[in-house]
């Protein structure tokens, strides 16, 4: 049971982290809109609830 918990903690390590470096680049360039970013950071989480650990 502890695996499968580091497991889930890895995958939420790794979207917290790729989400707030994702938000911090479009805060400097203002490159994507409020819509871009949300499928953005949608697309993130599914990419790494996909991933083995």
């Amino acid at each position: 049971m502890s695996n499968e918990q580091d497991v889930q903690e890895k995958r939420l390590n790794a979207m917290k982290y790729k989400i707030l470096k994702t938000e911090q680049e479009n805060l400097k360039t203002r490159e994507k809109t409020t819509d871009q970013m949300v499928e953005t950071i949608r697309r993130i989480i599914m990419d790494e609830a996909k991933k083995n650990y």
